[in-house]
């Protein structure tokens, strides 16, 4: 009897754990489909595409749905507050949506331990005062600016 409320209270914990780790997906509006590729804004073109990148055409009249304005704006603050740059000096050049493998958004840091669940989100590529800058953020707009030693390709991308 005691194992089993012991087995049934790790099972409700790791749920717990799990459900609050990964969080409800954006709901749909009826403009959205979820087989449609998430679009891609280059305002600028790269040299070289990042090899977690995929390779893609600058197209200066790019315009974003609603949910990837949203992620630019969002890539947008997190770079502003790390880097202590101005958001005029901030351009995104690209965003992809990926599957992290982790909770740590594939950009671990030293001494940390994260859920192991995949966890939906977005790669954000952009250009800060002349300098390349990758930003991994999950769905619900939290994100950590990446440098390229500890980037951790997503399992999948968009």
């Amino acid at each position: 009897m005691f194992r089993k409320l012991i087995f049934l209270s790790l099972i409700i914990l790791v749920a717990a754990l799990t459900l609050t780790a990964c969080g409800a997906p954006p709901a749909l509006s009826q403009n959205d489909s979820a087989s449609a590729p998430a679009p891609t804004q280059m305002t600028k073109p790269t040299a070289e595409p990042e090899s977690i990148m995929s390779e893609t055409k600058p197209t200066p009249e790019a315009t974003l749905s609603p949910e990837m304005q949203s992620v630019a704006d969002e890539a947008t603050t997190i770079l502003s507050k790390t880097l202590d740059a101005s958001p005029e000096d901030i351009t995104i050049l690209e965003i992809h949506r990926v599957e992290w493998r982790d909770a740590s958004l594939g950009c671990p840091q030293p001494g940390m331990m994260y859920a192991q669940v995949i966890t939906p989100g977005y790669l954000v590529k952009a250009e800060v005062d002349g300098e390349e800058q990758m930003v991994h953020m999950n769905e619900k707009g939290h994100g950590v600016v990446c440098p390229p030693d500890q980037a951790q390709p997503p399992i999948s991308a968009e």
